[in-house]
């Protein structure tokens, strides 16, 4: 029996499971449809009145964009060792303090929980991090604006550009992760016109995202293609996904 299901036996409260049984989550898979890891569960609640930045209970809530202040205040909270989940709600937001939140979050071993949107920076280096994760119900993991090579439009030019495009490949190679999926867009078919365009925002399969290297994901909303689709259109964005 896992931490996990021995202390539901047990009617534990999360805060006295071990920080290492949040990484057996990894290792049984997606939760089934309809179903949820109690850990995950535990970390929405604690934050579902908490509007910005800050520790509530065992989980460390992020709601808003990611710059050097934003990081910076995280990786202070981050310092509270009885941390067990982070819950992100982000539009993305700047490489380099992404790049840092990212490697704090890894480092600690928190259950990452995608709660309504988690875009750009915050898909493309927060999410790939976590060392165990999940996207809550009705929630959208959306890639967007990678540092991509010159192979895929990338422009380079600048020292400050090749300097991105380091950091970036090096995270990567560090987490274990193909970053392409964070700047090789797949098709999108416009649903009026039918003409098949290159997406400007995308989502993956959670077979994708593991073909990709992104281990540890414990519970992903993916009722259907369709239904993706249409969640993002009810807030006005046209998604491609990658399969």
């Amino acid at each position: 029996m896992t931490s996990f299901a021995a202390a539901r036996a047990l009617a534990l409260p999360l805060s006295l499971i071990p920080a290492f049984g949040l990484a057996l989550l990894a290792f049984l898979g997606a939760s089934p449809a309809g179903s949820q890891p109690a850990a995950m569960t535990e970390a929405l609640a604690a934050c579902a009145a908490v509007p910005d930045i800050r520790v509530a209970g065992s989980t460390l809530c992020f709601t808003g964009d990611i710059d050097a202040a934003t990081a910076g205040r995280a990786e202070t909270l981050l310092a509270d060792r009885g941390l067990t989940a982070m819950v992100v709600t982000s539009d993305g937001g700047e490489v380099r303090a992404a790049l840092r939140l990212a490697r704090a979050v890894r480092s600690r071993g928190l259950l990452l929980v995608v709660k309504g949107h988690c875009i750009s920076s915050c898909a493309n280096f927060l999410f790939p991090a976590a060392r165990t994760k999940a996207v809550a119900p009705e929630s959208l993991l959306i890639f967007h604006g990678g540092i991509a090579p010159g192979a895929f439009g990338g422009l380079f030019g600048h020292g400050e550009e090749r300097e991105l495009l380091a950091q970036t490949r090096a995270f990567f190679r560090e987490i274990g992760v193909d970053g392409s999926i964070s700047y090789d867009p797949p098709y999108r078919r416009d649903p009026r016109s039918g003409v098949r365009s290159l997406a400007e925002e995308w989502t993956a399969t959670p077979a994708a995202l593991r073909r990709h290297g992104m281990t540890g994901i414990v519970s992903m909303w993916w009722p259907s293609h369709e239904a993706i689709i249409r969640e993002a259109a009810s807030r006005r964005m046209v998604l491609g996904i990658v399969e």
